[in-house]
């Protein structure tokens, strides 16, 4: 007796259900050995900082620990990069195998004839997007607050302890009322660098709308790199999506980024059109430019800023599209459905 359609494509639906569910627990085993890695990386990083000060200062006052605090933190170096590469390797798998789950659960659609269309306009799709869109957004939510209560909280006190020692005024030693001053200094710039990270990381205009983020931001780097940004927004900001809105934000940003780091001095203008349900932003510096076609030819593939930009403009429907000549500037162009 012939099997029928249906029982075959229900037990092929079965089948495919039950390795989802068994991949889905072995990514959640790979997943709790790449976060206790990642915490004990974050744990002997900190340890070492802490070794670090501790020699810089026993070098100062060529103290008789020196070569001890020198073999402690050689040690932690080689365990910290053993842990960094279990991290790493984990993260990479854990990330593989997360999009092959996604791959079989978007596929299983069809056994199921619960079928969609990959089309940009395709709700399914977009709801897709939308969603790792902000899972991203939420990683960087999380690494801005780490990175305040660690690192950030570990320079704050050591900054109050060293105020409170040079105002003792109680060290007769010549080298040690130099290098405390020193050594205040350098914390405070460390935490003014950690500040202006997790204000990167998330900054809270981002919140009040689009616009008053891409302000925020622009006079931050016109402050910081001296090079003036001309910024056309028009009144199209509130017609975005927020995950529109975050890929938006994260290109313009990483643009200037580059124009800091490949194009400095350049004047940069950032303009928008919006027209049929479209939103176009255009990014032009007058830099030296570059031959995009000769980049990845010498190095294999595109850089990886420009990756990022592609990919994120693509996660929700959008066009992206870079222009650039030798002695002729660059020219960054994205279209984004709203």
């Amino acid at each position: 007796m012939a099997v029928s359609e249906s029982t075959l494509l229900n037990a092929a639906s079965a089948s495919v259900s039950a390795t989802i569910e068994r991949l889905r627990a072995e990514a959640e085993q790979l997943r709790q050995q790449y976060t206790s890695a990642a915490s004990q990386a974050r744990q002997l990083q900190r340890s070492l900082d802490e070794l670090s000060v501790q020699r810089a200062f026993a070098e100062q006052l060529n103290a008789p620990n020196l070569a001890r605090i020198q073999q402690q933190e050689a040690h932690v170096i080689k365990q910290l990069q053993a842990v960094e590469a279990l991290a790493t390797n984990g993260g990479a798998a854990l990330k593989r195998l997360d999009q092959f789950i996604r791959q079989l659960e978007m596929s299983s659609t069809i056994l199921t004839g619960a079928t969609h269309s990959v089309d940009s306009d395709d709700p399914w799709m977009l709801a897709l997007r939308g969603q790792i869109i902000h899972g991203r957004e939420e990683e960087r939510v999380r690494l801005a607050r780490e990175v305040h209560d660690g690192p950030a909280q570990v320079l704050a006190n050591v900054l109050m302890g060293l105020e409170h020692a040079i105002n003792l005024e109680r060290s007769t030693s010549e080298q040690l009322r130099d290098f405390l001053p020193e050594l205040r200094d350098a914390a405070r710039t460390g935490l003014r660098e950690i500040r202006t990270f997790i204000a990167d990381l998330r900054p809270g205009a981002l919140d009040q709308g689009l616009a008053m983020a891409l302000t925020e931001y622009i006079r931050s780097y016109e402050r910081t790199t001296g090079v003036q940004v001309t910024l056309d927004m028009h009144s199209w900001s509130d017609k975005l999506a927020k995950e529109a809105e975050i890929v938006v934000y994260r290109v313009v940003q990483e643009a200037l980024q580059n124009v800091n780091k490949y194009a400095r001095q350049a004047q940069v203008t950032i303009r928008s059109t919006y027209l049929n349900s479209w939103l176009t932003l255009v990014i032009r510096d007058n830099g030296p430019g570059f031959d995009p076609r000769e980049v990845a030819r010498r190095t294999g593939k595109e850089s990886w800023g420009l990756t990022s930009m592609r990919e994120r403009v693509a996660l929700v429907g959008g066009q992206f599209a870079i222009a650039s000549r030798p002695g002729l500037g660059t020219e960054v162009t994205i279209k984004v459905p709203t």
